[in-house]
Parts: structure tokens; sequence; C-alpha cells
């Protein structure tokens, strides 16, 4: 299950990352290029896919809290 959670967590990073680029203009191409609320999207995106990555990495195996 952790390993779907992380695989899952870093396909919306890497999306959020192309959404935020593409929204401050630097990926071109899209009718997202240029756009300012594509960069909020992607950086809000980004933002939580790490802290989802962050918190799998917390668990431990069983669901117990690491530490």
């Amino acid at each position: 299950m952790r390993l779907a959670v992380r695989i899952v967590a870093v396909l919306a990073l890497l999306m959020g990352v192309v959404f935020f680029f593409q929204g401050i203009g630097i990926i071109p191409g899209s009718f997202m290029t240029g756009r300012s609320e594509w960069a909020v999207i992607g950086a809000a995106l980004a933002t939580g896919a790490a802290a989802l990555l962050w918190l799998s990495g917390m668990v431990g195996s069983g669901g117990r809290r690491k530490g």
C-alpha cells in the first residue's frame, strides 16, 4: 500500500512541476503556457505531493509511526 501511495505522489509531484513551469512560461506549447493560475495549481500540487511523500516515509511497516 505504501508503495502505491509513493508512486501516486511521485506522479503528482512531476505533474505539479510541469504545470508550474508551463504556468510561468518555461515549457511552451500548451494552453497553460504563461497562465499564472496554472503556476499556482502546479505549486500546490507539487507541495501536496511532496508532503504526501514525506508522510509516507514517516510511517513504518504495520502502519505505525517511525521513531
